[in-house]
This record gives structure tokens, sequence and C-alpha cells, in this order.
């Protein structure tokens, strides 16, 4: 990519995807790791779920911090013009699988579809602390509704989070100092 110019959004959104499918790879890892603990703790299996959420969610908060950071220099420096529909674009497609997941579950659980619970809980292995949480069966069946909004909402974590990274990050508030060191008071 050269300097003055914006990277085209099919390469910004192709990393994006590969930045959550190596998240979701360290999450198979990590939760096969703890799985043993687990299944016998309830402290751990709410560690786990809290802990794979932020390891994917942190992937992507480092995915598009990188690319708000390059966006407000091109600004800066190169009189690039500003997005301001890309951090809605990146939210969109960085966890794409993450959405055609729980599309294709939400017509699984209408009947549209075969049951695929046990392949959304295998592919989206953050989420698979979370539904052991609250069912303990692989089947459509055994989701409830209040179960499948709870994986709605922890689908929503996603977007959110590369929303405010990037708009913050645009706005030069410094995200890194304030999550390592706290808000710093001026003298």
């Amino acid at each position: 990519m050269r300097a003055e110019t914006r990277e085209k959004f099919y390469k910004r959104a192709v990393k994006g995807i590969l930045w959550w499918l190596g998240g979701d790879f360290i999450c198979v890892i990590y939760t096969m790791c703890m799985l043993v603990i687990m299944t016998r703790f309830m402290a751990v299996k709410i560690f786990t779920a809290f802990s794979a959420v932020i390891i994917m969610n942190g992937l992507l908060f480092n995915f598009t911090y990188n690319c708000a950071v390059r966006d407000r220099n091109l600004i800066r420096y190169h009189d690039v013009s500003d997005d301001p529909k890309m951090p809605f674009k990146i939210a969109l497609t960085a966890p794409l699988p993450q959405y055609l997941l729980l599309i294709a579950l939400l017509l699984s659980k209408l009947g549209l579809i075969g049951d695929i619970f046990r392949y959304y809980a295998l592919i989206n292995i953050q989420s698979l602390a979370w539904i052991d949480l609250f069912t303990e069966g692989r089947t459509i069946a055994d989701l409830s509704w209040a179960g499948f909004g709870g994986l709605f909402l922890l689908t929503l974590i996603s977007p959110a989070v590369i929303i405010l990274t990037y708009k913050c990050t645009l706005r030069e508030v410094d995200i890194k100092a304030l999550l390592l060191y706290g808000k710093k008071t001026k003298k």
C-alpha cells in the first residue's frame, strides 16, 4: 500500500475476517485446554466464557485500532478525505462469519433448516462456555429463545468494539493509555 492512498476495502475486509478466524483459532486452543476443568467448576466456566470473549474482541480491537491509525494518518498528513461509514463497514465485514452463523442458527431454530447447533458451537467456539452456562444439550430444541437472545447479544459485542475503537482512535483518544493506565489527570 502506498502511503498516500487508502487500502482497498476488499483487502481490509479480508484482513478483518482473517483476524476473526485467528481469534477463533486461539479460542479453540484456549477452550480445549480449559474444557476438562470447565466441566467440573462453575467459576472456571464463567472465567472461560469471559476470557474467550475478551480474546476474540481484543484481536478485533487490535485490527480496528491499526486500521484507524492508518486512516487517521492519511487524513492528517496526506489530505485523504474521511470515510464516515468506515467503522460500520469494518463492523459489518470483520465478524461476518459470526453473523452468518447466527443467521443459520436462527433459521435452524425456526425449523427452516436442520439442526446446526453443534456446528454453531464448534465453529463459533468463543461462545461455547456461554452455551454451557444456559444449556446442557447440543440440539436446537435444547436452546431456548432466551438463550438465543443471549447469543445474539454476544454477537453484538464485536461490532460495538469495532465501532467504538475506530471512532475513538480517529478522534485521537488514546485508548491504550486509558485501558492500561487509567485516566490521567493533567497538572
